[in-house]
């Protein structure tokens, strides 16, 4: 199922840092008001912010636990998608209200601009490293086999006796702690966040870059994600702007975005990468007989 709220877990864990690294409202003239206020160190609000992340994607996964279907519960979620932004935008004592929350602080302030920013880039290429590796741990094993058992056919994985419901909420929450640590970094080097920055088309360009790469691959997906997010969005900035049609640059990466979205469906449903199956092999059964085995283990 598509989660079409996953950008509300990222604005969750970008609101997070915010309220606790930039201060009390009251400073620098008191022109935004917000909650908490706090000073932690860097690393205590990603902390923080992967714990919000993760509680915000539970929420989000009750919704899907009423046996609806697929579409209806992605409708849902782009529904609360929406009412997110909507009820924070509304409520501007609470995390500043349309205008959002500005002069969020960035860990390497206090080096130059050109030098703070290629440390930025190091260290969050290193969290992505960190992220691929936990995902692996997460994805692979018995915890992959029964993720996949329950993607393909839930019932027959309840008869196997997994718990569905166990498995569908620790796969939101373990998903919302990755988009809590995402929201951090990316406000922590913006510095600024408001509704208008997580609006519920960024979700689909995340969708995209899934659907691009290969559902089901990790690498598949690490590849979709620098291409569409990184190369496409982000570099359709550098281009030319048309002076007769203000906005259409910027427009043109989501124009594209949606023309490689319905291609890949019709085309390539499976993505630039399938996903790659585990495969086993039967070991000789101990007593001798030939006729019974054991799976050994992975082969691929």
């Amino acid at each position: 199922m598509a989660n079409l709220a996953y950008i509300v877990v990222i604005a969750a864990g970008a609101y997070t840092y915010a309220v606790l690294t930039i201060g009390p409202d009251t400073g620098n003239g008191g022109f935004q008001h917000y909650i908490l206020g706090y000073q932690l160190p860097f690393f205590a609000a990603v902390i923080a912010a992967a714990a919000v992340g993760a509680g915000v994607g539970v929420l989000i996964g009750v919704t899907g636990l009423k046996r609806i279907r697929q579409d209806y519960q992605a409708m849902v979620m782009l529904v609360i998608s929406i009412m997110a932004a909507t009820v924070i935008g509304a409520a501007p004592s609470f995390l500043g209200g349309e205008p959002g929350i500005s002069l969020v602080p960035n860990p390497f302030s206090n080096l130059s601009a050109v030098t703070g920013a290629w440390a930025y880039v190091a260290m969050v290429a290193f969290a992505c490293l960190i992220g691929y590796l936990v995902l692996r741990k997460f994805t692979g094993g018995p915890m992959g086999r029964a993720l996949r058992a329950m993607r393909d056919d839930e019932h027959a994985a309840a008869a196997m006796g997994f718990s569905v419901v166990r498995m569908r909420l620790l796969t939101q929450a373990v998903g919302g702690a990755f988009g809590g640590v995402s929201g951090a970094l990316l406000v922590a080097f913006i510095g600024g966040w408001s509704p208008g920055a997580w609006a519920y088309v960024e979700t689909l360009a995340l969708l995209t870059a899934v659907i691009v790469g290969g559902m089901g691959n990790d690498f598949g997906v690490t590849l979709g994600t620098f291409v569409i997010a990184v190369l496409l969005l982000q570099g359709v900035q550098f281009l030319p702007q048309i002076r007769s049609h203000t906005g259409l640059t910027e427009a043109l990466g989501w124009m594209v975005l949606g023309l490689l979205t319905i291609g890949f469906l019709w085309f390539r449903p499976q993505g630039v990468f399938r996903e790659r199956r585990p495969k086993y092999r039967l070991r000789p059964d101990p007593t001798g007989d030939p006729s019974s085995g054991a799976l050994a283990g992975r082969r691929g």
